[in-house]
């Protein structure tokens, strides 16, 4: 897959040019018509393949919202070595992307399907490991997820953070 810089600033996973919005518009036309014309009215007979079509362009629109939004995140290329902790010692990262060098790509896996992501990578000299950071907002810690009320008492149904090691 190609990144390519927006007019928006963002980067445009389809290689397309134009801003985001215009992006998102032409793809929820296209949408549209896969759903609406052509051969879809005649192949969509029964409610179970007009359902499945229908989640499956709802899948393919959050995947673009996604990668969309997640290329254009700050966190992508944090400014600060000290944001971004080795996810065994805790000690801050060094970049292990080299000046120009494009970023690494990223397949990640999410609800609305695979997703592709640009990241800067770290490398922790003590440990000898290179790793992605989890998100800005990351403490440094052992890297560990848990559910955000885990613990005596907490919904385990709730947004997982990043918990710092204990």
């Amino acid at each position: 897959m190609t990144w390519k810089v927006a007019q928006d600033g963002g980067f445009a996973m389809d290689g397309r040019k134009g801003t985001l919005h215009e992006r998102w518009v032409q793809r929820t036309e296209a949408a549209y018509r896969r759903m609406f014309e052509g051969k879809s009215q005649e192949e969509l007979v029964t409610l179970t393949q007009r359902e499945d079509m229908a989640m499956l362009i709802a899948r393919e629109l959050a995947a673009f919202l996604l990668e969309e939004h997640v290329a254009l995140d700050a966190a992508a290329q944090p400014a600060e070595a000290s944001t971004t902790c080795c996810p065994k010692c805790g000690q801050p990262g060094t970049r292990a992307v080299e000046g120009d060098e494009e970023l690494p790509e990223r397949a990640v896996t999410t609800r609305a399907g695979d997703i592709h992501m640009r990241r800067e990578r770290w490398r922790c000299a003590k440990c000898r490991i290179v790793f992605f950071s989890a998100r800005r907002s990351a403490p440094c810690g052992d890297g560990r997820l848990e559910p955000g009320g885990a613990g005596p008492g907490g919904s385990s149904g709730e947004q997982g953070v990043v918990r710092g090691g204990e």
